[in-house]
């Protein structure tokens, strides 16, 4: 059960740390929020093969002179296999049905801020592709207030729950009865009191956190004991009428640490357990269930018992001007590595998505997510197709050897423009200006 929390001074706060959990701690079941964009129940250990995600808005009435009606809007997505689609919906969007906590129906110009409502939208259609017409599916959803119901394939009988198993067509298309989404609360657009993170011992606001455990024998962890470190230190909570409370902030914080090990690639047993790393991040969420404002509070775990693992890496000398790239291949900022200047990389290269080979950079024995073009530091291997000389300049030669028509010769990075308009490459692994035109080779 939560607690209304009352705090008018840092010193106050520290009443916090008689019950803690009371004051973090969310129910099994917690509320969907509207703008549900992200599932604040996400099921990561969830056994379904499409994950369908709700996301709707809910605008709460505004009474006064002049009453401003409320309204509700939405959409439904599926992944699947890796992609999204977008589901197909009634063309009347009146089709989809509000209801109160008692069963009774509402209109949404009535919604009202503070109350739970139940969203039912009717004749819900995915269409997954021909090439996976006949698949028999399992649909469900990361946001456990959310259920289906479908006919069964080979009874043709109504079945209900937060999981269904339904054959797709001859078109590839999955057809529900229903989508229902429970809890769903309206935006008090006349509330605008923001969502924030606090230390329980001070009351200070926290825009970042961090505990420490230390792992078992075995140099495991449990979610429980970091769900715990969190929770003890850190609460969510949003002022109404001059006071701080919890009541309409929602999160949970053991989803949190579940998606940030799966991040990782870090199993999770059915229990709990983890092998520990030294160090990682969880990403904690609250959101207001009052006015749909949200913080997100990155917690550092740090398990000073588990080793800190060294990258492998060796030194490499830049041999043309390299800039940074990230994962996706695009240049981070302006900062660049000049040639002959040692950098420390990697043991092997990385493709990354545009095919092309990189060394990431490693700074303290750990990987930075930043690379630096394999071209600019190994070179690449090039054929003659022209006898040619080495030049220093555009105008002299370096020496007076002649590279002959099929020699292969090692080219480091892009070509330079000399004064004479014309383009070489740079050869030889070493600090000396050797060039060949880039026309030899072509």
């Amino acid at each position: 059960m939560k607690k209304n929390l009352r705090i008018v001074s840092a010193a106050a706060a520290a009443l916090l740390a008689v019950a803690p959990v009371a004051a973090t701690a969310m129910p099994v079941n917690a509320a969907t929020t509207i703008n549900a964009d992200s599932a604040i129940n996400a099921n990561t250990n969830a056994k379904y093969d499409v994950d369908v995600t709700p996301s709707i808005s809910a605008i709460a009435k505004v009474t006064g002179s002049a009453t401003i009606p409320g309204s509700l809007t939405g959409s439904i997505s599926a992944s699947y296999n890796g992609k999204s689609y977008t589901a197909n919906l009634p063309k009347d969007s009146g089709n989809a049905t509000i209801a109160d906590k008692h069963g009774n129906p509402v209109k949404p110009a009535d919604l009202e801020a503070d109350k739970a409502y139940t969203v039912t939208v009717p004749d819900v259609s995915f269409n997954f592709g021909s090439e996976n017409a006949g698949k028999e599916i399992t649909i469900g959803s990361a946001n456990q207030n959310v259920t289906f119901t479908t006919k069964d394939s080979q009874s043709g009988s109504t079945v209900s729950g937060s999981t269904v198993k339904v054959t797709l067509d001859q078109d590839g298309v999955a057809k529900l009865s229903s989508v229902q989404i429970k809890d769903v609360y309206a935006i008090d657009t006349t509330y605008n009191s923001n969502v924030n993170f606090y230390d329980v011992t001070t009351g200070a606001i926290v825009t970042t956190g961090a505990v420490s455990i230390d792992a078992d024998n075995q140099g495991q962890l449990n979610t429980a004991s970091v769900v715990a470190a969190i929770s003890s230190k850190y609460f969510a909570a949003q002022y109404a009428d001059k006071n701080l409370t919890s009541d309409n902030v929602t999160y949970n914080i053991e989803t949190a640490v579940k998606d940030a090990l799966k991040a990782q690639k870090i199993e999770v047993s059915s229990v709990g357990y983890f092998k520990a790393p030294h160090t990682f991040t969880v990403n904690v969420k609250a959101t207001s269930n009052k006015n749909g404002k949200s913080a997100t509070l990155p917690v550092t775990v740090t398990v000073p018992n588990v080793a800190d693992p060294v990258v492998p890496s060796q030194s490499k000398t830049i041999m043309h001007n390299a800039y940074f790239y990230d994962k996706d291949a695009k240049r981070v900022g302006t900062d660049k590595v000049t040639r002959y200047n040692t950098v420390t990389v990697a043991m092997n290269t990385t493709k990354l998505a545009n095919g092309i080979s990189y060394y990431e950079v490693i700074e303290n024995g750990k990987a930075t997510g930043k690379y630096i073009n394999a071209d600019n530091i190994d070179g690449t291997k090039r054929t003659l197709k022209h006898n040619a000389y080495v030049y220093k300049t555009s105008k002299k030669r370096a020496n007076k050897v002649v590279l002959k028509k099929g020699t292969e010769v090692t080219t480091y990075g892009g070509s330079y423009k000399f004064k004479n308009g014309k383009k070489y490459y740079k050869i030889g692994a070493d600090t000396k200006k050797t060039y060949v035109r880039v026309e030899n080779f072509d």
